[in-house]
């Protein structure tokens, strides 16, 4: 398929494949033997590979797209419907959940696939991620309803959801390595640049992380 094309050899694709060679495997070398917490209508939910937090998670379609703008544009798969099914689940868990994606484009696409569509899911408080993302003089726009989001795949962008307020970021402008990994850093105190997932692999709390969520399976299973 055409997306699949897209990102043939990657490494995030290739581990949503199945292959048993990935940087998940080589890094946390079976303890645990998987990140993955739960898959569903072309979905799959695990946890962030180098965590910021405890329940520091990840949303992909397994189709490949750069963008969920892109995925809601050309697909009828409604993402929101995963996170309504998750909610009770993480509140419980983790806490009041936040979401975060940095939507990539076709001029921006990268071998090493970080361009894959990825909502990161974190227990951290948006208004303050929304806070000094507007320090940043970014324009932006409220959304009413995350469907609103298939308007805005053409180009580059910042999504932050909190609560029932969604906000789109313009990410024409070039901005630091890791934008949004960096925001949440500050927010969480993390000393730059330790938010760094290349410089600083939090194992411990991806396992919490997947010992909190090993329920969640069976419990999202038994509901349709």
């Amino acid at each position: 398929m055409r997306h699949e094309l897209q990102c043939a050899g990657s490494d995030l694709c290739e581990e949503i494949a199945g292959a048993q060679e990935n940087t998940f495997s080589s890094v946390y070398e079976g303890d645990p033997p998987s990140r993955a917490i739960w898959e569903t209508d072309g979905f799959r939910l695990i946890a962030d590979v180098s965590p910021l937090s405890i329940g520091h998670l990840l949303l992909l379609p397994v189709e490949h797209y750069l963008s969920f703008a892109q995925l809601m544009d050309e697909s009828e798969v409604q993402p929101a419907r995963v996170l309504e099914k998750i909610g009770s689940l993480y509140r419980a868990a983790f806490g009041e959940l936040t979401v975060l994606e940095h939507g990539s484009s076709i001029g921006m696409r990268s071998s090493a696939c970080i361009s894959h569509a990825h909502w990161h899911i974190m227990p951290i408080d948006g208004s303050r991620i929304n806070s000094l993302i507007r320090a940043d003089a970014l324009p932006s726009v409220a959304l009413t309803d995350i469907e609103q989001l298939a308007g805005f795949g053409a180009a580059p962008y910042f999504l932050c959801g909190h609560g029932n307020e969604y906000h789109v970021y313009d990410g024409r402008r070039p901005m630091r390595s890791q934008y949004l990994r960096s925001i949440v850093g500050q927010v969480l105190g993390i000393p730059d640049p330790l938010w760094d997932y290349a410089l600083v692999v939090r194992k411990e709390l991806l396992r919490e992380t997947i010992a909190r969520t090993s329920s969640w399976r069976e419990i999202l299973g038994k509901q349709g």
